[in-house]
Formats: structure tokens, sequence, C-alpha cells
């Protein structure tokens, strides 16, 4: 028999982050589960990479180009995760506080990726392929490293393999690709 034993279950590993789980639990730990698969897009069904807009400014917008139902499950899962919240749009005073940490951090990340694609740029051989796919999954923010080096196919290729991202989510070129509902 097979038994899964809790730190390793499917709920624990959809989102990691302490933030994000804290967001998790109050929506889906008051036995709200009927139809979670479809209420939210989800990282191991859709390709929630094409879902999201990443910004320079640490702000992520929901892909303008996501309409009905994939819209309003994009809403749902920016809402659970919280910490994608833009502060702009952030309803409540503790909602707003949650948001400007959140795109802050990102804000300094994507810095940090900046000096990393400096680096990159001026010496861009296999070798630094190599040192940034073995050192950003320590920073994390897959979104953010794929947006920097959007142009570099190399680098996105290596990183989605670095990260274990869902390579079904990307063609031979790193470009995004439809995958559930996304």
């Amino acid at each position: 028999m097979f038994v899964v034993e809790p730190e390793k279950s499917w709920d624990n590993f959809l989102i990691a982050c302490i933030t994000c789980n804290s967001y998790k639990n109050i929506h889906l730990g008051n036995k709200r589960r009927r139809g979670l698969e479809k209420r939210y897009l989800w990282p191991h069904l859709d390709n929630t990479f094409s879902a999201f807009t990443y910004h320079d400014d640490g702000r992520v917008d929901i892909n303008p180009a996501l309409r009905g139902d994939v819209h309003k499950f994009a809403i749902a899962i920016r809402k659970m995760a919280g910490i994608l919240m833009s502060p702009a749009k952030a309803k409540k005073y503790a909602d707003l506080g949650i948001a400007y940490d959140g795109a802050s951090k990102r804000k300094e990340i994507w810095d940090s990726v900046l000096s990393s694609r400096k680096v990159y740029m001026a010496n861009p051989t296999g070798d630094s392929v190599a040192s940034i796919a073995k050192n950003a999954p320590k920073m994390g923010y897959f979104s953010i490293w794929m947006k920097v080096f959007e142009d570099r196919p190399e680098v996105r290729l290596a990183l989605i393999n670095a990260f274990k991202a869902d390579p079904l989510c990307f063609d031979a070129n790193s470009s995004p690709v439809k995958k559930g509902r996304v």
C-alpha cells in the first residue's frame, strides 16, 4: 500500500513560500476542495507562466490577453497567492502591506537577475549558462529569470531544466506554449 507522507503531499508542494502557503491555507484549509482544480490556474495543469505579466518594478499583472473563465481563474490564483497582487490593486490595508512586500522583494530579485544578465552578456559561454542554472534556483523567482533572459533561449532552456519547470509549457526555443487552459 502506498502512503503519502503529509509533508510530501500534493497540497504542500503546489505553492511553496511562507506567504503563499498562508494564503493557500486560508483559501483551501476550510474544506473548499470540491472543484478545486477548476477554480484556479495551477502550475501542474496550466501554463501559469503565460497567465501573468512580470514588470521590472516588481508588479505582476494578469496577462491582458486572458479572457472569460481563464481570466477569472488567474484572478483567483493571484488572490490566493496574495503576494502576486500589485499594490495599486490592493483593496484592504493588510493586503496593501503584503502587496508592497511582494513587489519590493520581486524588484530586489529583478535587479539581482539583471546583474547576472550583465555578467552573462559580457561572457556568453556554456560555462556562464551552467553557472546561472546552478545558482538561479537558490534565489528562486523562476518567472523573473525567464523574463529578464527572454531573448536568450540558451539560458532559458537551462533555467527550465534547473528549476524543474514543466517543459510542456515551453517550445524548443523556450517560448511559452499553451498548456491546459493557458
